[in-house]
Parts: C-alpha cells; sequence; structure tokens
C-alpha cells in the first residue's frame, strides 16, 4: 500500500513537471525575449539602463510562459535599480489585473529617485539621535538602534522628526511608518512606534492604528525573551506546553502589558513515532514587568471562543490605555 502511494506520487510529479515544460516550450524563447526587450529599451528609453537580470519568470501561479522577471539600473545613477515583470508576447510591463497605479519604466525609476531622496533625508535628520538606522521605504518601516530602550518622550521626539519627512513624500510614503527600537545586539526591537503622515487616510484600512500607538513585538528581543521565560515557567507542563502570542504595551506605562498565551494538549489521534499537541485555548494574563499579576488571569477555550478571531476579541477585553487600534464606529 505504501509503495502505491509512493508511485502514486511519483507519477503526479512527473505529469506536473511534463506539463510545465510544456507550458514553457510555447512560450517566446529565451534569445528572441530579450533581443525584443533591447530593442524596446534602445526605441523608448535612448539605452538609459543596464539590464543586470532577465530570466522567465513562469510558475504555477501565473502559468504566463512569455513572462520574464527584469531587472535594470539606470546608468547615470547606479543606487536606482527597478524590477518588474516583461510580458514577451506583448513587448509590455505586466500590469496585474485590477492593479491601478502606475508601472511604466518612467514611474518605477522617479519612485526610486524619490526614495533615495525620502531616505537620505531620514537619515540626515536622524543620525545624530541614533547608534545606527534602517530605512525600509517599500515595507513603510525604519529600524533604529538605540543605547537604552526608548521613553515616552523620545517616542514623541522621533515621532515628530519623521512625520516632518514623511510628510513632503505623500506619493513615495504612503502608509503608517511602523518604527522599530532596538537596543545593541537585538534581532527585533520589542518597541514598534506607528507614525501616520499627516495626509495618509487609513478610513478604508482592515486594521486603523492610533496616531503613535506603541506595538510590542513578541520575539527577537531581550524583553520578549525574558517574557516567554517567565510564562513558560509559571505555566509550562510536559504534556501541555504553552506559547507565547501576543503582547499589548500600556500606552501610558511602557512596563504594564497584556501578555496571551496559547495552551496546547495532546492531540486525539498521534501520528507514529511523533509526539504532536494542538491548540485548545488562549490565557490572558496582566503583567508588570518583570512580575505576573495572576488576579486577572483570564482563559477562554476554542470550544466557545472562535480561534480565527481570537486577538480581536481579546483585543476587546483589554482596558482602554492598552488598545491602540482605533475602534469601529
Amino acid at each position: 500500500m505504501v509503495k502505491d502511494i509512493g508511485m502514486c506520487k511519483i507519477i503526479l510529479y512527473s505529469v506536473l513537471i511534463g506539463i510545465l515544460f510544456l507550458f514553457v516550450g510555447c512560450g517566446v524563447s529565451n534569445t528572441n525575449a530579450k533581443k525584443g526587450f533591447v530593442k524596446y529599451l534602445k526605441e523608448h528609453h535612448n539605452n538609459k539602463y543596464e539590464i543586470l537580470t532577465f530570466k522567465r519568470n513562469f510558475n504555477a501561479a501565473n502559468m504566463n510562459p512569455n513572462l520574464y522577471w527584469v531587472e535594470l539600473m539606470l546608468k547615470e545613477n547606479s543606487k536606482i535599480v527597478i524590477n518588474f515583470e516583461w510580458n514577451a508576447k506583448d513587448k509590455a510591463l505586466y500590469v496585474p489585473f485590477n492593479y491601478t497605479e502606475d508601472r511604466s519604466i518612467e514611474a518605477l525609476t522617479n519612485y526610486q529617485k524619490q526614495e533615495i531622496v525620502l531616505r537620505e533625508e531620514l537619515y540626515n535628520v536622524l543620525e545624530k539621535d541614533v547608534l545606527s538606522m534602517d530605512v525600509n521605504v517599500f515595507n513603510h518601516a525604519i529600524s533604529i538602534d538605540l543605547g537604552t530602550e526608548p521613553t515616552f518622550d523620545k517616542f514623541q521626539y522621533f515621532s515628530n522628526k519623521i512625520c516632518t519627512v514623511l510628510d513632503k513624500y505623500p506619493n513615495t510614503w504612503t502608509r503608517e511608518a511602523h518604527v522599530e527600537f532596538k537596543i545593541k545586539r537585538e534581532e527585533k526591537g520589542f518597541y514598534e512606534l506607528i507614525v501616520k503622515p499627516t495626509m495618509f487616510n487609513d478610513s478604508t484600512e482592515l486594521y486603523r492604528y492610533k496616531q503613535n500607538a506603541i506595538v510590542a513585538n513578541n520575539y527577537g528581543s531581550v524583553k520578549a525573551e525574558n517574557i516567554d521565560y517567565i510564562i513558560r515557567k509559571e505555566f509550562s507542563k510536559p504534556k501541555s506546553p504553552i506559547f507565547l502570542s501576543n503582547i499589548w504595551v500600556n500606552q501610558k506605562d511602557l512596563n504594564s502589558f497584556y501578555i496571551a498565551f496559547e495552551k496546547h494538549e495532546p492531540r486525539k489521534i498521534q501520528e507514529r513515532n511523533k509526539y504532536l499537541t494542538e491548540g485548545v485555548g488562549m490565557y490572558l494574563i496582566e503583567m508588570s514587568y518583570p512580575n505576573l499579576k495572576k488576579k486577572t488571569l483570564t482563559y477562554f477555550d476554542y470550544k466557545t471562543t472562535d480561534r480565527d478571531d481570537i486577538f480581536l476579541f481579546l483585543s476587546t477585553q483589554l482596558p482602554q490605555d492598552y488598545q491602540y487600534l482605533i475602534a469601529d464606529l
């Protein structure tokens, strides 16, 4: 029986691979595709770009053998590198269905130019106040290294400076900034500050943050590791482990938290030679770092509380000082 299943898998994989090769064979050849693209650059962009990457990007997701992944560098400024998908058959940039933003080579280049200027301005404004920093315009993220944990005054100080820069580039920095604050040698900062540019309209967003909301990351920092250790030491059992799930920080007291951690129990049906557990409920406990307050411990069983919406549900159970999202009216 096992051999039959294995043979069926091999046959299935072979058929799928064959289908993929068949589709690829139907597309424009690599040589002709690149020749057509080089001709397009000369005719429409006066040979201003150097081709860094040009490779077929066919996969099971797009099922289009004519798509190529392209990376171009602007010759007059090597810092500007753009990337996109190219449809070799249509001789045009591929734009996903319902995509409304301008995806022309000119638009992508101008965006990169603005991104470089914005990033450099942020560095100039903040570099004297930090040990080091990293700005990712595409992901709307800023990572700041400090010598010590930030205070409320520091959060406000950085928020004002960052917002002043972002407001100058509403077409480049198009949503709220997630600014994490790390201490030396941390993989990820514990505190993350939300900075919303003045012109950013989040009325249609699924999650709407309050301005200067403080979000806690539950991994990668010294404080998160300490919290995880304290929780596991107190509540985890050999056959019923617990796993840290979420941390909410008091928006007025940086060392007061509510901690959510998931309780696991052995699965009723175990696989051979494996011991597996599954989530059965979620605990919510208050913590004044580094001490737990057991009197606030609450348990929500998945038999009566929907696991899929557990985090939004838990957010509604918190005192107002811990809520960093704008409640729907």
